[in-house]
């Protein structure tokens, strides 16, 4: 163990006092007792809404009680006027003056005149028409007033009534005309030409010897009323001190809302409306849900209510009670907010009583850790000593950048590329250190690296004093630079420059040697066969540009475009003369054919290449799906083998031959094509064919195919 590691004192550095834990546990009670107040107040909450549901649901009851028997009470006041015997004695008696005469206007009998005295009595004691609307005026003089009673025939004709305009018994003959025999009708409000509501309401008469049915109806009742002042007072539940609480009557209504009563926002009855939203309006969803409690929308005014509703009976009414929620809830929030004060008071002085203890556990330890930092500062500097002597003997440069560039260490093989002073390079840029061309480059490979959370590696070369030196960097990402100097996590790149100018001078020797050596071998057979001499080169060729297309790592593009040049080398075996016979190959020669196909793979077995030459010469001849010599098929087929297969192909048959002139190129292509996903892999075809349609390639081509024998030129 180093000496600076056992000068380190072995204190732990998290040493907690004991306080601590007492404080710990304080903070678990003061978290609990928040949640305990916070569940208090809610429940609370809930209690007050509870509360004024029952409150709410007990003045609606109340109300709808009174309104209930005030629609009650009118039926009937006019049932009993439908069953008083005189009445329908009389109605009898003028019914059948009229079937006598028919075609005459009878005087007016005595009986009218005493139902005519009936009417206004009973109108004025149950308050269809008001003391000051009585006259004594005979029924053939204008009527003054919409509200009254009247008798209706079964003709829908009025036989007698109170003093009533025009307005008031068209209303009344058409609400008749609506209600079936033996029914009893209500007469919705409505707003007359005066601009003051009415309602009203409608019961049968029957014949003084008949049954109570359809059959035995000699007329109706009707009586209309006005929704005045002292109907309206039923909605006010006494007692009540809150001023937001309303009781309303609505009804639904050509698909919207409409407010029978006077509101609080000061409009009239009828004079408000709404659209049937229950998402928007709290009296849309009582009026769909009666009976229901309504806490979560905004009433006509826009503000949150609380309010629930209820039915009354024989009208298409509902009335809503409702009270808006600031004032319901007003009592019991400021209950809340002094008890959520009163604890928080409390919590804040044990906040502080935990200050306090942590602020004395705190002072002491702060002694113990500045004698135990400064012992390790020493340690850390002594590393970091080590560390820069063992990088400084490093051959290779080594340096730490981050993503501005910015050089954060450097050891001393870094500072002689650089030409620089050791320990000078620390805070400088890279384009002062390597110059701009060579920053940029650098730069982009440690994004790159960062990006992708992998090792990159780059490669150039450096000419100086007519030599060259080839340099591999590495790029290695760091999650941050464990320096000094920086305040904050920042991410860099470890950047390693290794020289291998030796190592890749000595490959490009053999790689020199090994195309010398190919090269040799393709002439000796284009030597031996003049119709093919340029196939080798041609397809080749082909296979390069395919390969560039298709993103081939470069060792692949090599290996492609190696093996292309040497498939044919097995014609070496092959006769002369069955490479430049004209007539058709017997089966005999088509297998020494086909058996020097296998030949360049066996001859070069053995021969190191940097790709996989020798693999791809025994697997051009596969087929895609699998029908080949070796039985491979799709993937597993090596991709330069499948890329040579396409442009030994396509070459062939753009080419001349001594059995054949040459394929036009579209119709080589078409061939491709119908051979993809069979004999070929279609996107190899593809690609081979967007080189030649798009990328010069149709050019070339008829360039290098012109026949230097006298053989035809490549068809175009």
């Amino acid at each position: 163990m180093p000496e600076s590691a056992k000068s380190v004192p072995q204190e732990n550095p998290n040493f907690t006092p004991k306080l601590y834990g007492i404080a710990a546990l304080v903070t678990v009670l003061v978290l609990s007792g928040l949640w305990l107040v916070s569940r208090y107040t809610q429940s609370d909450f809930q209690r007050d809404q509870a509360i004024w549901q029952e409150k709410l649901s007990l003045i609606a009851e109340s109300r709808a009680s009174e309104v209930n028997k005030w629609v009650a009470e009118h039926f009937n006041e006019l049932r009993l006027l439908a069953d008083n015997p005189s009445l329908r004695v009389y109605m009898t008696e003028i019914q059948m003056q009229e079937a006598a005469t028919p075609a005459q206007a009878p005087a007016e009998p005595a009986a009218q005149s005493y139902l005519r005295s009936l009417l206004l009595f009973s109108a004025e004691r149950t308050g269809f028409i008001n003391r000051s609307n009585m006259s004594s005026i005979p029924a053939n003089v204008m009527p003054e007033t919409v509200n009254g009673v009247a008798i209706f025939n079964n003709k829908n004709e009025a036989v007698v009534s109170t003093i009533l305009n025009n307005e008031a018994r068209t209303i009344m003959a058409a609400q008749v005309k609506k209600i079936a025999a033996g029914q009893e009708g209500f007469i919705d409000m409505f707003k007359a030409s005066d601009n003051k509501p009415y309602m009203g309401f409608v019961v049968p008469i029957y014949s003084i010897q008949g049954d109570r049915n359809a059959a035995s109806q000699i007329g109706h009742v009707v009586g209309l009323i006005a929704a005045d002042d002292a109907f309206f007072a039923l909605l006010k539940h006494p007692g009540v001190t809150e001023k937001t609480l309303e009781t309303i009557l609505v009804r639904k209504a050509g698909g919207r809302l409409q407010y029978l009563s006077p509101l609080q926002d000061g409009s009239t009855p009828l004079a408000k409306d709404n659209a049937m939203d229950a998402n928007k309006f709290s009296e849309v969803n009582m009026a769909n849900n009666v009976g229901g409690f309504a806490m979560q929308q905004k009433d006509y005014r826009d503000k949150p209510i609380l309010g629930t509703s209820r039915n009354i009976n024989g009208t298409p009414w509902t009335m809503i009670v409702k009270i808006d929620r600031p004032e319901a809830y007003a009592s019991g929030n400021d209950r809340r907010v002094s008890m959520m004060t009163f604890f928080l008071l409390m919590i804040a002085f044990i906040i502080m009583v935990i200050i306090a203890i942590w602020w004395y556990a705190h002072s002491k330890r702060a002694i113990f850790l500045s004698r135990y930092f400064r012992k390790l500062a020493a340690q850390s500097q002594s590393q970091e000593m080590l560390l820069k002597l063992v990088t400084d003997y490093q051959p290779e440069s080594i340096m730490i950048v981050d993503t501005s560039n910015t050089i954060h260490f450097a050891n001393l093989q870094a500072a002689v590329d650089a030409n620089l002073t050791p320990g000078t390079l620390t805070g400088k840029s890279i384009k002062d250190v390597v110059g701009k061309d060579r920053a940029v480059q650098i730069g982009g490979q440690c994004l790159q690296a960062l990006e992708d959370n992998a090792v990159g590696y780059d490669m150039y070369r450096i000419h100086a004093d007519d030599k060259e030196r080839v340099v591999r960097s590495a790029f290695v990402p760091l999650k941050y630079i464990p320096v000094p100097s920086l305040s904050k996590k920042v991410p860099g790149v470890l950047v390693v420059d290794q020289d291998v100018t030796e190592v890749v001078h000595e490959r490009e020797r053999r790689t020199k040697t090994s195309q010398q050596l190919v090269n040799m071998l393709v002439s000796l057979v284009d030597k031996r066969d003049p119709f093919s001499a340029n196939h080798s080169q041609l397809v080749s060729k082909v296979a390069y540009e395919v390969a560039i297309s298709v993103a081939l790592d470069q060792s692949m593009v090599e290996t492609t475009e190696t093996a292309a040049r040497m498939m044919n080398i097995g014609k070496i075996v092959v006769p002369t003369e069955l490479l430049t016979k004209t007539s058709g190959l017997t089966e005999e020669e088509k297998a020494i054919v086909r058996d020097s196909m296998n030949v360049p793979s066996d001859m070069l077995h053995g021969i190191s290449f940097d790709g996989p030459v020798e693999e791809t010469l025994r697997q051009w001849q596969e087929r895609w799906d699998g029908n080949g010599p070796l039985g491979l098929k799709h993937e597993s087929i090596l991709v330069s083998a499948r890329i040579i297969a396409v442009a030994n192909a396509f070459v062939g048959m753009i080419s001349p031959r001594a059995w054949r002139d040459a394929i036009p190129v579209d119709q080589a292509n078409k061939f491709l094509l119908e051979d993809s996903d069979k004999a070929f892999d279609r996107r190899i075809v593809i690609a081979l064919i967007n080189y030649v349609e798009n990328h010069s390639g149709r050019e070339w081509l008829t360039k290098m195919m012109i026949d230097t024998s006298g053989f035809k030129k490549v068809a175009r």
